[in-house]
Order: C-alpha cells, then sequence, then structure tokens
C-alpha cells in the first residue's frame, strides 16, 4: 500500500474467506481514523489514508455463477489512496 501514490487505486478479487479477511482488514486499518477518541479536531496526522471504494464486498450475479459455478466464492474490494503519510 506504500508504494501506491496518492490517487491511485487498488482493487483485489479474492477467492477464499482467509484471502477476503486480510483484504477486508488491511483495507478497513488504512479506511480508519487512529486519532484517540474524544478530539474535537483531528489533526491530520491521524487521518485516513485510504478511502473505500465499495461498501463491503461485490458479489457476482446470479448470471455470473450460471456461467461458471467456480465464480460463486469470488468477493471483490477496492480502495484509494487520499492521503501520503505524515510522520
Amino acid at each position: 500500500m506504500k508504494a501506491l501514490a496518492v490517487g491511485g487505486r487498488v482493487v483485489v478479487l479474492s477467492y477464499q474467506s482467509l484471502e477476503d479477511r486480510i483484504v477486508k482488514g488491511v483495507f478497513a486499518a488504512g479506511a480508519a481514523t487512529t486519532a484517540p477518541p474524544g478530539l474535537p479536531v483531528v489533526p491530520e496526522k491521524y487521518q485516513p489514508r485510504l478511502k473505500l471504494l465499495t461498501r463491503g464486498a461485490e458479489l457476482p450475479t446470479e448470471e455470473e455463477v450460471a456461467e461458471n459455478r467456480r465464480a460463486a466464492p469470488a468477493r471483490l474490494r477496492g480502495v484509494e489512496r487520499i492521503r501520503k503519510d505524515v510522520l
């Protein structure tokens, strides 16, 4: 994720629940604020680095699964880099 430029997007297609869990965790951690709770204004260094492009995982349609049974477990997730890491 560090190699991704600001404005760049990553889309991951996973076929197993373990793979999807890892992707979900990395994407959620990057899209969450790391500020301590209760701050009235969140400083720049605590702002999220990623913006989720999908709400949850995108699933294959019934037509896709009917055409290709192996598509049934597929999950698609995407994020966009919205800021650089601030140290």
